[in-house]
Parts: C-alpha cells; sequence; structure tokens
C-alpha cells in the first residue's frame, strides 16, 4: 500500500501497563508497522508480554542500566532493512485513529528534504504565553519552536500539518537516512531531560520537521515522583546548558536569564500550590546553578 515501511522504537522501563496500552492502540491500526523493536530497561523483563500481540512483528533488545538516549541508539541499530522511517514512541502514548496510516500518507507527499515529523499530541492544547514567559524566553506564541534561549515553546495540538522546530521524543518519526548523520546525544543520560530538543535542532539545520495533523496520540503522562524531583530540576539547569552550549546559534546568555524565570516559576508555583514536587525542583535548579558556576555542570 505505502512505499515507505515505518518500524516504531519503543523504550521502556518499568511501565508493563503503559506499554500493554501502547501495543495494544498499535495492534488496533489499519496499517500495521513493519517492525515493532522494545528497547527494556526495565527491572523486570517485558518480553513475555510481547507474545500477546501475534499481529505485530516484535523485536526485543535489554539495556541495562537503563539511558532513554541509549536505548534510542540500540532500537536503530536493530532495524530492518526494509524499514524507511523510524518512529520513536514512549510506552505512556496510545495510538488514535489511523495515526499510523495518515503518518504514512504524510510521507509519501514529503519532499527528499523533510527529514522528521511529529504525531498530534490531542491531550495537549494549545496555551499562548504568559507576558512572564515572553520576557524570560521560556515560551513563543508559536508551539513547537525553539527559541534562542534554548527553551522550546510547548508541543500543543495542531489543527493543520505545520513546521516546526522540535518534535517531542514521546511521538516523533525521522527517515531513516538521517541515521546516517545524526544520533541521540548520550551525553544526556538516564532520564535525559531535553534529548529531543537537541536532536531536532541538529537535523532542523539541514532538514524539515513537520507536525502531522492527522497523525494523532495521546500521551498518559504522570506526575514524577516526588523523590525524583529534586535530581529533575538540577537536570533541567544542568541539561538545558549543554544543549546551548553545544549547539550553534543559540545563547549560553539568554538560557541563563531564561533558566532564572524558570526556576523563580517554580519557586511561585510551588509555594502558591503548596506542591513540594514544585519546591523540590526549585531546589534541584538552585544546585544546578552552584554547579555551573563553580564549573561543575554537567549533564546528571
Amino acid at each position: 500500500m505505502f512505499k515507505e515501511k515505518l518500524a516504531i522504537i519503543i523504550p521502556t522501563k518499568d511501565r508493563p501497563d503503559d506499554l500493554k496500552n501502547l501495543l495494544e492502540s498499535m495492534s488496533m491500526q489499519d496499517v500495521k508497522p513493519v517492525q515493532v523493536i522494545v528497547v527494556d530497561g526495565g527491572a523486570r523483563p517485558v518480553r513475555d508480554m510481547l507474545k500477546n500481540f501475534p499481529a505485530l512483528r516484535m523485536d526485543y533488545a535489554r539495556v541495562v542500566p537503563p539511558s532513554l538516549t541509549v536505548q534510542r541508539n540500540v532500537g536503530i541499530r536493530h532495524l530492518s532493512d526494509e524499514a524507511t522511517l523510524a518512529a520513536f514512541l514512549d510506552d505512556d502514548i496510545v495510538l488514535e485513529g489511523e495515526s499510523i496510516g495518515n503518518m504514512l500518507k504524510f510521507w509519501e507527499g514529503a519532499s527528499s528534504d523533510t527529514g522528521g515529523a511529529g504525531f498530534n499530541i490531542t491531550n495537549m492544547p494549545y496555551k499562548k504565553p504568559s507576558f512572564a514567559e515572553k520576557i524570560f524566553l521560556v515560551n513563543a506564541d508559536r508551539p513547537n519552536r525553539i527559541l534562542r534561549s534554548g527553551f522550546q515553546s510547548r508541543a500543543s495540538f495542531h489543527d493543520i500539518t505545520d513546521r516546526a522546530d522540535w518534535v517531542p521524543g514521546c511521538a516523533m518519526v525521522w527517515r531513516r537516512g538521517v541515521f546516517d548523520e545524526f544520533i541521540f546525544d548520550e551525553r544526556f543520560s538516564g532520564y535525559a531531560r531535553y534529548e529531543e530538543v537537541d536532536f531536532s535542532h541538529r537535523v532542523g539545520n539541514r532538514y524539515k520537521i513537520f507536525v502531522v495533523a492527522d497523525a494523532r496520540a495521546r500521551h498518559m503522562i504522570k506526575l514524577e515522583d516526588v523523590n525524583f524531583s529534586f535530581s529533575l530540576g538540577r537536570m533541567e539547569v544542568a541539561n538545558r546548558l549543554y544543549l546551548v552550549r553545544k549547539n550553534r546559534g543559540l545563547s549560553t546568555g539568554l538560557c541563563v536569564w531564561a533558566l532564572l524565570g524558570f526556576w523563580l516559576n517554580n519557586i511561585i508555583r510551588g509555594a502558591a500550590k503548596a506542591d513540594i514536587r514544585y519546591l523540590r525542583r526549585a531546589k534541584g535548579n538552585a544546585r544546578g546553578f552552584v554547579d555551573f558556576l563553580l564549573g561543575r555542570g554537567r549533564v546528571p
């Protein structure tokens, strides 16, 4: 039916129920991927679960210790020869309608200089940036943009297929040939905050990127464990600074200004809502700033 052949890579870690929901939604698609690669970094392997989805051609790989960027790169190395496109789906994604078929329709008509595309996340409505977000350069008037501060405007639902500077790592597709030039930066380790912004920015300097309106999916995201909030806050500073310092065209000075606004927002939201997660993130942000000032800034 389609000349383009889509393989799907799923990095996963200790979320078997989410993974099951994703695979069920994939099995119900009229158009199936030519290959599904589950790259498992969990403490309890999920290989046996894959037998419950005979409609899908499944491959399995283990990555221990887990790291999102490493798992993505391992998935790329397991791509079959027939795959011309590689999608990356987080295990907490659920595909809607005929999203795979609609994504393939887009790629059938895409120009040769198109390198990537994002699924359209239906439960992320567009929110106009606040005045403070504009002043601190942490958000923009259009979704899926990358600012010179290294911050990205939110990934939001799109009414039409549109150009993008970045696509969220939870639901993105790349032309197979892109991986001859680019891989995911494994210095974004573990949870790997902002790794997809980095990858999109590098690829976007050479290729066009889009969000495909009719390729719809839901992201069933959950709040982080409060015990992880400090580490997440520290990572938000360290990874953002690493992102801007490695990518030409982004500004470290503007990034520091934006991070100050981001830090203040975490403090205000945490205090106003008595939300310990935001307060611990803010504490982690502060630790990230200290590391940067003392020359210890690194990707955790």
